[in-house]
């Protein structure tokens, strides 16, 4: 277990290495002044762990927050997050979060909600193949086809792959290299691509295991 850092997605670019070999890779920019609010302990909430604030602040938070906050002497921001940690005792609240603490990592781990892509299809949500485009197919080329039974049982299963709102969840790409790690313009760059569009919040963790086709 440990430290997790926010950042947020400038975009993505192509970077050559010695022999010429083109690496797509994802620059991802520190979030704003990100500051520890509370300690989880395993006496108190049954596991281990510190919330950190980061983000700008959109509207006026709740009472309970403006309380949550004042306790820990930290200005409200816009998120909450926690992350998991061995001892509390090494992040003292009020204390800053810095891309210092990824310094000696190799490879992380990514957590982003994915581009929302609206009411979709099943062609487009789930890769089918469609219908034919003649003999006798009129008006139904992009549907699904049949989706339930005869008679008996007379239903549609649950789980029946169908057209959906597609997109906007979380999701985590595991075991990501970190190319490069610029602390002085608070920038790090990772190979591959990350969930989410431009400008969104990416939640970085060191990687819990590393993918053994990567090199």
């Amino acid at each position: 277990m440990s430290i997790a850092v926010l950042v947020k997605k400038v975009g993505m670019t192509t970077l050559f290495d010695d022999k010429g070999v083109a690496h797509p890779v994802t620059i991802l920019s520190h979030a704003e002044k990100q500051q520890v609010v509370s300690h989880k302990t395993v006496e108190k909430d049954g596991y281990s762990a510190i919330q950190f604030s980061a983000g700008p602040l959109k509207k006026k938070p709740c009472k309970p927050m403006q309380g949550h906050f004042a306790k820990a002497k930290v200005e409200p921001t816009r998120k909450l997050y926690e992350c998991l940690v061995d001892d509390v005792e090494n992040y003292e609240i009020g204390s800053e979060l810095s891309l210092d603490a990824i310094s000696d990592w190799a490879y992380v781990d990514v957590s982003s909600a994915s581009k929302g892509k609206g009411f979709s299809g099943v062609m487009k949500a789930h890769n089918f193949a469609g219908q034919r485009a003649s003999h006798g197919v009129s008006i139904s080329h992009r549907k699904a086809g049949s989706s339930g039974q005869c008679q008996d049982p007379g239903r549609v299963f649950p789980g029946k792959r169908m057209a959906k709102r597609l997109g906007g969840v979380k999701t985590t790409v595991q075991s990501l290299k970190l190319v490069e790690i610029d602390t002085e313009n608070k920038i790090i760059v990772v190979k591959g691509s990350v969930p989410g569009p431009k400008g969104s919040y990416i939640l970085v963790k060191k990687a819990l295991k590393k993918n053994r086709s990567q090199s």
